[in-house]
């Protein structure tokens, strides 16, 4: 087994430092936003994209426990997510995730899912997804067929597989520091909307620039 790696892509631009780049997503209408906590933790300072937008965001917490940041823009860009209420993936469902620069590609493939939720209970607190998901992901939204959230992208251990920090946990996360997010079981979208549609309505383009 290779050993677990981050989704964050390092990059090594002339003048401006070093890059991480992933993704973050909007969790309530006031601009709070999560993504992995090591795509941003050591940030000079963190860039927010989404088409023709660009704005500084900055970190509001950072979990001890798991791969989770919470970050702050000035407003949401787009739409907010939707947590599940009761409602959590089970053993071989199908989900979607990727990278929000790979969304445009994919907003009119009509792919309704990507990912394959796994049974390996061997990472508590975690959703372990059979997924192609590479770099860039991290801090992505894991989406399952009614366009609600049941997990954040943090890492693969190995080609195939990729640990997302798990509902429960995610939304404990939130509670914590104080942002009042959506839960509802309802679909968000309708049967035949592209997943990707959805996680680009939520998601936006994240990089840390780290000096």
């Amino acid at each position: 087994m290779e050993p677990s790696k981050p989704l964050a892509l390092p990059q090594d631009p002339p003048i401006v430092g070093r890059l991480l780049k992933g993704t973050a997503f909007f969790v309530d209408q006031s601009g709070y936003m999560l993504t992995a906590r090591h795509a941003v933790e050591h940030c000079a300072r963190i860039v927010i994209a989404k088409e023709q937008h660009r704005v500084q965001a900055r970190i509001i917490a950072l979990s001890a426990k798991y791969d989770l940041a919470l970050i702050k823009v000035s407003k949401t860009l787009g739409l907010a997510a939707v947590f599940p209420r009761t409602a959590t993936a089970s053993a071989n469902e199908m989900v979607f995730a990727n990278a929000y620069d790979a969304l445009p590609r994919m907003r009119d493939s009509g792919v309704l899912a990507n990912s394959r939720v796994d049974h390996d209970g061997s990472e508590p607190g975690h959703l372990i997804i059979d997924s192609p998901v590479t770099h860039g992901a991290s801090g992505a939204p894991v989406l399952d067929k009614r366009g609600l959230v049941q997990g954040v992208i943090s890492r693969r251990t190995r080609l195939d597989r990729v640990l997302a920090v798990g509902l429960a946990e995610t939304k404990a996360f939130l509670a914590a520091n104080g942002v009042h997010f959506e839960q509802d079981d309802r679909p968000q979208v309708s049967p035949f909307t592209p997943s990707a549609e959805r996680a680009a309505s939520i998601s936006a383009h994240v990089t840390c620039l780290t000096n």
